[in-house]
């Protein structure tokens, strides 16, 4: 494999400038990760805090030994009984087959920052992937891309839930989910590795019995010679650790919200939008009734916490007793998880995507509320992968990658196209027919003069002349066209390959389509790639 480097703007304004330096820092951030002793800074602020460790070291034991995981992970989690270990930690929806490549990639990206790190600062430094089990949004995570016949299409798992039930409940057909796999994995075509692909996916469904077991249970294996730890947000007995700061959540939730939206206007006057929906009557935590998640709004400065719709109501005083007694019905927004997670963990770091970088921003004065500082927020790797046959094509169409993931792949098309009409045939086509009519004319006068029976003959001569070039005009522009489609079909393979759906690779396709072309052993070639933290994406070659 080999990696180079190019600039691409981020999806968000904030997070383009954040990852170019062009963001002040002191406005939305607590560190600057450009800077050279941000890590050491870290854990010297992190030594003034306490942790909930040997309860987190129970729950994720048992949590891992239930889906046998490697003795790396395990040793990992044990790790965190030392009062001087830190994490790299990031998190995603649990999509099917791990979703989009963008989440291998934040994984890479933790694991790598975890392990540098580790060596750096001479203290353990534990990868953990947060994931978000508690959301009830499956139209994010029920579906993959595939490829079929040059087109991109999204493929969703057929089994749907009425209500919105949180991803770690929704629980698998697995005769049905297997036989899903086997139609996305026949159009990867097959290869070596497609029976041991098959096999691998069919034993993790087997051990799965909701979404979120079978996304965990396929990342420890294919990181588990990094030990990788994961979290289930939606863990029932993680809620137990989780129930002290759910009551402190609830009792300043006015606080938390107004700090959110002092800082969206301060973000705001530096010329920023806000990313985060939150309103004045907004409590940033849901209420789950095991079918359901309702999010909760405060009703007036002393009235009830109710659903948007009224649907279910609670005085502060019920949630509080639900806090200590059931916080197996509390979760959190997307305010209160980031606040949850440094609750939790001694964060060294936490790994962001670009949007995640956009509404961390406007957490920053939520963090100070709770005495806590905002961990750096280090931006995930961004990777393009270019397959060798999709490298031939760039340079037989004089594309670049760059090119590609910069939206000039239409201009090049409307390049190419011009370049095609080099060969004027139906002007030539005219002037021939033009010449021969000129030439034959003559021949036709004179054998009316000889014989006034050949008229007929001589006219069907003409026409049958003219009928060739006729023919040959036909035979030549179809020999174009053939040529000019399989120009085309390179830009098409390469705007499925590198750009589907005028996205970056990253955001639509999934980890397993080249797995089962490359080898298991794709994933820890590009574990063990050399990655600089500069912010430019990555293009790799394979």
């Amino acid at each position: 494999m080999e990696i180079y480097e190019i600039p691409l703007r981020a999806t968000t304004p904030l997070a383009t400038d954040y990852i170019t330096g062009a963001f002040p820092i002191e406005k939305g951030f607590v560190y600057d990760v450009r800077a050279g002793a941000v890590f050491e800074q870290r854990v010297r602020d992190l030594q003034e805090r306490t942790y909930p460790r040997q309860r987190l070291v129970d729950h994720l034991l048992s949590y891992h030994q239930s889906f046998q995981a490697s003795e790396q992970t395990l040793n990992n989690i044990r790790k965190l009984s030392d009062p001087t270990s830190v994490v790299v930690i990031g998190g995603q929806q649990a999509g099917l087959l791990t979703g989009p490549l963008y989440t291998i990639y934040k994984i890479i990206s933790i694991i790598r920052l975890a392990k540098e790190q580790e060596q750096q600062l001479g203290i353990p430094v534990i990868p953990v992937f947060w994931i978000a089990g508690e959301d009830h949004d499956i139209a994010e995570v029920d579906h993959v891309y595939v490829a079929q016949k040059g087109r991109v299409k999204k493929h969703t798992y057929p089994q749907s839930a009425q209500e919105k039930r949180m991803v770690a409940e929704l629980s698998i057909d697995k005769p049905l989910c297997f036989e899903w796999i086997k139609e996305i994995v026949e159009t990867y075509g097959e290869t070596n590795t497609t029976n041991e692909l098959l096999d691998f996916l069919e034993d993790c469904v087997k051990q799965a019995n909701t979404f979120v077991d079978f996304f965990a249970i396929i990342v420890l294996r294919l990181f588990a010679s990094e030990g990788i730890v994961v979290i289930n947000a939606a863990d029932e007995s993680l809620r137990a650790i989780e129930s002290d700061f759910f009551g402190k959540l609830i009792a300043r939730h006015n606080e938390v919200t107004n700090a959110v939206l002092l800082q969206q206007k301060l973000l705001g006057e530096l010329g920023y939008a806000k990313v985060l929906d939150v309103r004045e009557q907004s409590a940033n935590l849901f209420y789950y009734d095991g079918r359901e998640r309702w999010l909760l709004e405060r009703e007036g400065q002393n009235g009830l916490f109710r659903s948007k719709k009224g649907e279910i109501a609670f005085s502060e005083e019920e949630l509080l007793t639900l806090a200590k007694t059931s916080p197996g019905k509390l979760s959190n927004n997307v305010v209160t998880r980031p606040l949850m997670q440094e609750f939790l963990f001694p964060t060294l770091a936490f790994i962001a995507g670009p949007g995640e970088i956009a509404y961390w921003a406007e957490l920053k004065q939520a963090f100070a509320l709770f005495g806590y500082l905002m961990p750096p927020v280090v931006p995930r790797l961004n990777i393009t992968l270019v397959e060798r046959s999709i490298h031939s094509d760039l340079q037989e169409v004089g594309l670049t990658v760059s090119d590609v993931l910069q939206g000039r792949t239409e201009q090049a098309k409307s390049d190419w196209r011009l370049r095609q009409i080099a060969y004027p045939l139906d002007e030539m086509t005219m002037r021939a027919k033009e010449t021969i009519e000129e030439v034959h004319r003559p021949l036709r006068e004179i054998g009316l003069e000889i014989d006034r029976g050949l008229a007929n003959v001589l006219t069907k001569n003409a026409a049958f002349l003219q009928t060739q070039i006729d023919f040959l005009h036909q035979t030549l522009q179809r020999s174009i066209e053939r040529k000019y489609e399989v120009q085309w079909n390179k830009f098409a393979r390469i705007e499925t390959s590198l750009y589907p759906n005028q996205a970056l690779q990253e955001r639509i396709w999934n980890i397993f389509y080249y797995i089962n072309k490359y080898g298991f052993d794709i994933v820890d070639r590009l574990t063990q790639l050399e990655y600089k933290w500069n912010g430019l994406h990555k293009i790799v070659y394979i």
